[in-house]
């Protein structure tokens, strides 16, 4: 499920253009997903819910496909860093 980047500018969001200051790319795809998560959770239910920035309007549909797009981002990303850093379990007690 791809969302269409001329209706849901995701490349030109600010985390984006601030990767400078970000420790990583992926940390900032992560935090970039994440914020626009929390802003479509903010106004979920609402007449602004399908509201752009800009003041363009998107479909029930479109907005369906970006949160689907960017929680599928955030699963990925945290996969990404938690199997890099596996888990050590404490060695049992002899």
């Amino acid at each position: 499920m791809t969302a269409s980047h001329a209706v849901l500018p995701v490349h030109g969001c600010d985390h984006v253009l601030r990767i400078s200051t970000v420790e990583s790319p992926l940390v900032t795809e992560l935090v970039a997903a994440l914020s626009h998560l929390e802003s479509a959770a903010a106004v979920a239910g609402t007449p602004a819910a399908l509201e752009l920035p800009g003041g363009s309007t998107v479909t029930t549909e479109q907005m369906s496909n970006w949160v689907t797009m960017n929680s599928s981002r955030v699963r990925t990303l945290l996969e990404t860093i938690a199997t890099s850093h596996p888990v050590r379990l404490a060695r049992p007690a002899a």
